[in-house]
């Protein structure tokens, strides 16, 4: 298992090496015969990679949280978070022999844990998401009932007013909403909503945008003046880099010489206060 694992690890690390970032990523170094469309051809070949690359990690990582949301709407129902067929065939290892079951055993154990652990971790989700939703209901039924106060003030001025000088009447005083309960209904239709509707919707958005710029990429190889620009583009952005660290070290000279010179300054008034001190 430990050798699994630091393979594991070390196939991880290269992985995660693979993809560069805008600020990695640099134009290939001109050599010796080298043609302008060639080194411009290799950028882009590497553009395509380092895409091809960033969309295949984000779809897998994609396909794993699907993974686990269908294992947990799989295993949601049951009160540990585990169907009866995987309870029984857990009581069946008892039956065997005690030099046979070890192994099946500590498998069980670590399932069962695994399995406490997420329904734990589940059901203390659901209690804050409870308690979240019931802020919410309250702040929401606050902030209506604070307009609808707004609106009773409003509709009295003006049944006072009407009451006085027009109609004699009992003018609006019975108005009522018939809206009151809208609020309370809205919470409840939220409350039975899918949590991660919203989650897909940005997933299928994400794709969208990945398939488009990967698209993109993938056609800048096709055409020479695209793949001339991005090897400017990667020359103008090293050289912004090269600037900016020369930069930097002039700040950094600059401020060391001018604590340099306050020192010699504050040097120099001692002496003087000294010497009127003497005198």
């Amino acid at each position: 298992m430990s050798s699994l694992n630091l393979e594991d690890s070390k196939e991880s690390n290269n992985r995660g090496k693979a993809v560069e970032t805008v600020t990695e990523r640099l134009a290939t170094p001109a050599g010796y015969g080298d043609l302008p469309h060639g080194l411009s051809m290799k950028d882009s070949l590497a553009a395509v990679r380092n895409a091809t690359q960033a969309a295949a990690r984000i779809h897998q990582v994609f396909r794993v949280q699907s993974f686990q949301r269908k294992q947990l709407a799989e295993y949601g129902d049951g009160e540990f978070g585990m169907s009866d067929e995987r309870a029984l065939s857990l009581l069946a290892l008892k039956t065997k022999k005690a030099g046979q079951h070890d192994q099946p055993v500590h498998a069980a154990a670590v399932r069962i844990q695994n399995k406490f652990r997420s329904w734990k971790g589940r059901k203390d989700f659901l209690l804050i998401r409870q308690r979240i939703i019931k802020i919410q209901a309250h702040v929401r039924g606050h902030q209506v009932r604070k307009n609808y106060r707004k609106i009773i003030w409003s509709v009295g001025i003006l049944d006072k007013v009407i009451l006085r000088w027009r109609r004699k009447g009992r003018g609006l005083s019975g108005f009522r909403p018939e809206a009151l309960g809208a609020g309370t209904s809205m919470v409840d239709a939220e409350r039975k909503e899918d949590d991660y509707d919203f989650l897909k919707e940005g997933r299928k958005q994400t794709e969208e945008r990945l398939q488009k710029a990967l698209a993109r990429v993938k056609s800048m190889v096709q055409y020479p003046e695209a793949r001339d620009q991005y090897r400017r583009l990667l020359n103008v952005v090293s050289e912004m880099q090269e600037t900016k660290a020369v930069y930097d070290k002039v700040l950094n000279n600059c401020e060391v010489d001018y604590d340099d010179d306050l020192i010699d300054l504050e040097a120099l008034l001692d002496d003087d206060n000294l010497m009127q001190t003497t005198l």
